[in-house]
């Protein structure tokens, strides 16, 4: 039988509603026209609103041992690119700090930070948000309960952030958020390593129009 489909527009955005459908989990939601970006986010502020919402619909220890124990350290590392989890940029680095400073002042828990001796990374090249052997070591040493780690996803028009907090002792995803971002100047300076005005010339006059 053919299906056909309905465009409904609702805050800007068109939702595609396919008839005959049992339930609602064929509903695409279309974002708009892809376009070059011309503004940034503000990493600080959207941070804190994903942290707020990670931390909000996270699993609390009336969940069990596989829970989020808010009593206890973090260990974090920085935002890594999905396709290639030993890479990040200035954007990861600055992502990951903004996500965990987030975390602390709204929960108050210990952090510790990966280092680059101790692995960029506490993910594994057999799945996104396997703990590698250094991270659980860490972990065991400073009795962290949790790990928070993140991977960015770079497209035509925007960046996509997913950020899990993982419970150490069970290995599994407590809580979980995932936000975009417009690929503006700044976030596409940031992912290509340039740091000053001059660098990023030619990036800020194309997007100014000029």
């Amino acid at each position: 039988m053919f299906l056909k489909n309905f465009l409904l527009a609702a805050t800007g955005a068109a939702v595609v509603f396919a008839s005959g459908c049992t339930n609602n989990r064929n509903v695409v939601v279309l974002d708009g026209f892809t376009r070059q970006a011309s503004v940034d986010a503000d990493y600080i502020e959207t941070s804190y609103r994903a942290m707020h919402y990670l931390l909000g619909n996270a699993r609390g220890n009336i969940m069990g041992d596989d829970a989020f124990d808010a009593s206890r350290p973090v260990i974090w590392a920085s935002t890594v690119d999905l396709n290639n989890y030993s890479r990040t940029t200035n954007f990861g680095r600055l992502m990951g700090e903004s996500l965990a400073i987030a975390l602390q002042n709204q929960r108050k828990n210990k952090l510790i930070q990966m280092t680059m001796r101790q692995g960029t990374v506490p993910i594994t090249s057999d799945g996104e948000f396997l703990l590698t052997r250094d991270a659980r070591d860490l972990a065991t040493k400073f009795n962290a309960g949790a790990a928070l780690v993140s991977t960015y996803s770079v497209a035509v028009d925007r960046v996509y952030v997913q950020c899990s907090l993982i419970n150490v002792d069970q290995n599994t995803i407590v809580g979980a958020v995932q936000f975009d971002l417009p690929l503006g100047p700044r976030t596409e300076a940031l992912l290509k390593g340039m740091t000053y005005p001059s660098e990023a010339a030619g990036i800020l006059q194309a997007r100014s129009g000029h």
